[in-house]
């Protein structure tokens, strides 16, 4: 009767380097091929959010100074009682905020750019990325959509260009 060898999985070995194993007891690096998530399923799979990304939150574009956008963020960050300011920096038009889940402490990292396109016109990014999960239950892309929402609501109405609008 022929022994049957079990074959020690890989994947736990290679889960904290982001890699995956496959059937054959191989290492692939990378992520997973998965279809993109949407509704529910989105918050089991995702840990960030990005306005740069085509699913992501909208960026915002104004034509208000860069100054007053930069100010109103700055006292959005302010107002929040679990952020803090890591880094700013106005001459690249960056920000980076430390936010933390009161609950559970789950800390996430949020990483804001203001810039100037080439038209003059203020543009706001932002990314958020939560540091020890693998899913954040949509508090990332919330969190963008929120702070965005409150700078066009400081600004005006006015202020405010559609996206299509570059």
């Amino acid at each position: 009767m022929p022994s049957r060898l079990r074959r020690a999985a890989s994947y736990p070995a290679a889960a904290g380097a982001g890699n995956r194993g496959n059937a054959d007891g191989t290492v692939t690096e990378g992520p997973p091929e998965a279809a993109p998530a949407s509704g529910l399923a989105r918050w089991f799979r995702e840990n960030s959010a990005d306005t740069r990304h085509p699913d992501g939150p909208e960026p915002r574009l104004y034509e208000t100074p860069f100054s007053d956008v930069w100010d109103e963020l700055l006292r959005y960050v302010d107002r929040r009682w679990w952020w803090r300011l890591a880094h700013r920096d106005e001459n690249l038009g960056l920000m980076s905020v430390r936010c933390v889940f009161p609950i559970l402490r789950f800390v996430d990292d949020l990483t804001i750019w203001v810039a100037l396109d080439a038209n003059g016109l203020t543009r706001v990014e932002a990314f958020s990325r939560a540091r020890r999960r693998d899913f954040d239950l949509g508090a990332n892309r919330r969190r963008i959509r929120r702070m965005l929402r409150s700078v066009d609501r400081a600004l005006g109405p006015a202020a405010r260009l559609p996206s299509g609008a570059e």
